[in-house]
């Protein structure tokens, strides 16, 4: 049990396990600590749907009540060629009337001390300016930054919102123009074929064994990682398109569009096929900005991490830098080579990672 000093606020709490039925409870607390809503579906198809070493929601608890989450998904990764768990933490939250009382160290610090018993390799996640000098106390350390690209798609619609004349949404020639000369190098290799997945099977498996690497740290990204990231998930309608050539799989793209007031805006989750960058990779992206003008969206924003292969290939093709995160990390397993963990080189990461895209 952990005393709380100020006398005029509740003075205990505990800390357990979440148990099955609290799911409300937690999505309340969400609610009033984000000021945005996620159903329950959401929250259980987050952190419940994949297997666990050990538990990844930790609580405080007062009175029965849930006044802190500390939680981690739990991934399989490749780590330098063996598979590994990781946990990415995500919805930190804490009751307003019980922030800055010590619970993001108290539960943090516990929750990596049962993830590292049961023998997961890191913590990763993107902390944010809330966590202030705590992330330095539970042993965060910088990765690299993660970048939003955009790339529009419909210009003369931007340029009418921002000016305030709306005219100017009809000279689609501006945008004709536009597209055409970032997709001077994006021409899709015609002997590819694309075609859209509800359900993905063992071709993506296959995928994925021809893309994993011993040089390399990524996401199992194979047909458990995209039936749960994108083809379960229930609050996002994401698209799934899938590239072979003559009955062989080479790679797949994955996408959501979303209407943000008067915007529309496509969401690149992750391009994927060997090498980032390449023919495969160029015929997926140019069918994916193809679906997305269709659509009539206005924007196409992705994440990727500067100084890499994608970034580069993301750049080269329209896509314009913006605000960044920072990837960190809690190394639990001493023997991880932390040098090889900073090099953005060795990592096959972007934003379908996290929960941000």
């Amino acid at each position: 049990m952990t005393q709380a000093s100020d006398p005029l606020v509740p003075t205990t709490w505990s800390v357990r396990g979440y148990q099955p039925g609290e799911e409300r409870l937690l999505v309340d607390l969400f609610q009033r600590v984000f000021n945005r809503s996620i159903t329950i579906d959401h929250w259980r198809w987050k952190l419940k749907t994949l297997p666990a070493p050990c538990e990844n929601v930790w609580l405080a608890v007062h009175q029965d009540m849930p006044i802190f989450q500390y939680a981690g998904i739990p991934l399989r990764c490749n780590l330098f060629g063996r598979e590994r768990v990781s946990m990415v933490s995500v919805d930190t939250m804490t009751a307003p009337e019980f922030q800055k009382r010590g619970l993001l160290t108290q539960v943090g610090r516990f929750a990596y001390d049962q993830w590292r018993a049961a023998n997961a390799a890191f913590v990763i996640g993107l902390p944010n300016e809330r966590w202030g000098s705590r992330t330095n106390a539970l042993g965060w350390i910088d990765l690299f930054p993660l970048q939003w690209l955009t790339r529009p798609l419909r210009p003369e619609v931007l340029l009418a919102r921002r000016s305030n004349l709306r005219a100017l949404a009809r000279l689609t020639w501006i945008g004709s123009i536009l597209n055409r000369w970032w997709d001077r190098s994006l021409q899709p290799d015609r002997s590819i074929s694309i075609r859209s997945i509800q359900q993905a099977g063992s071709e993506f498996d296959q995928v994925w064994n021809k893309i994993r690497s011993t040089d390399q740290i990524s996401v199992v990204r194979d047909s458990t990682w995209v039936n749960w990231r994108y083809l379960t998930a229930p609050m996002f309608d994401y698209r799934v398109l899938f590239a072979e050539r003559s009955g062989q799989p080479l790679g797949y793209a994955a996408y959501r569009i979303a209407i943000e007031g008067e915007r529309k805006i496509g969401f690149i989750a992750e391009v994927i096929a060997n090498p980032q960058g390449g023919p495969v990779w160029k015929t997926l992206l140019s069918q994916v900005l193809r679906a997305l003008r269709e659509a009539r969206v206005e924007t196409a924003v992705t994440l990727a991490v500067p100084d890499t292969l994608e970034y580069a290939a993301f750049r080269r093709n329209g896509f314009f830098g913006r605000a960044a995160f920072n990837v960190q990390m809690v190394p639990l397993d001493s023997q991880l080579p932390i040098e090889r963990l900073q090099d953005r080189a060795s990592w096959l990461i972007n934003g379908s990672d996290f929960d941000v895209i």
